[in-house]
């Protein structure tokens, strides 16, 4: 009787071209040596091994901050589950999807509506539209909620001013890592640093704003 090696299959989405690239990880090729799984651009390749004490790391390019992330699980996890997923430690966003294949395109169908959420949000059209050689332009989630938060609040009190006297269109906008409010009518603006959870606590303090 044949056994049949076990097998899985693992997809990442490279980040310089943001395409999602798929693999077939199976036990006896990585007994044998260690798995890359690479871009057809080749400005990206995900890394699969075994550890000494048996376990697998694997190297993941990350779409949202565009560092490597390294992950140890148990071989259990990597080759047993219907679906596994691990994420950016800085956005906590999915960067690579492990199992099976009706899975992982659920898993990623999923996540590709909740990236379009956020960058439809912060005035992004696509993925492309968000990415420089850090990978994509995601704000931190706290960062981003705070600064929200705060900018409605001052909106309702009348507390922005531009050239548009109390009637302005206001907007929340992600550049180059900072935060920049927008008046659409006027055209008037004003950028704050994003660039920590404290810069972005700072944004409290603010009674009113002036955009110029």
């Amino acid at each position: 009787m044949l056994i049949e090696p076990k097998r899985t299959l693992i997809a990442y989405r490279c980040p310089k071209c943001a395409d999602t690239i798929f693999g077939i990880a199976g036990k006896f090729a990585l007994n044998a040596d260690m798995l890359r799984l690479k871009c057809p651009c080749g400005e990206s390749a995900l890394e699969i091994k075994y550890t000494p004490d048996k376990k697998i790391r694997i190297s993941v390019p990350c779409l949202f901050c565009g560092k490597s992330h390294s992950f140890v699980v148990s071989q259990s996890i990597f080759f047993e589950r219907d679906i596994f997923m691990l994420n950016c430690p800085y956005t906590n966003m999915d960067i690579c999807f492990i199992g099976e294949k009706e899975k992982i395109e659920e898993a990623l169908g999923e996540s590709e509506k909740r990236i379009s959420e956020i960058l439809s949000d912060i005035g992004l059209e696509s993925i492309k539209n968000a990415q420089d050689d850090n990978g994509i332009r995601l704000p931190d989630s706290q960062i981003y909620d705070i600064v929200k938060f705060l900018i409605t609040e001052l909106e309702a009190d009348g507390a922005i001013h531009c050239r548009c006297d109390g009637d302005g269109d206001y907007r929340v906008e992600i550049i180059d890592g900072n935060i920049r409010v927008r008046c659409e009518k006027c055209g008037a603006e004003r950028t704050f640093s994003a660039n920590s959870l404290e810069a972005a606590r700072e944004f409290l303090n603010y009674d009113e704003i002036y955009l110029e």
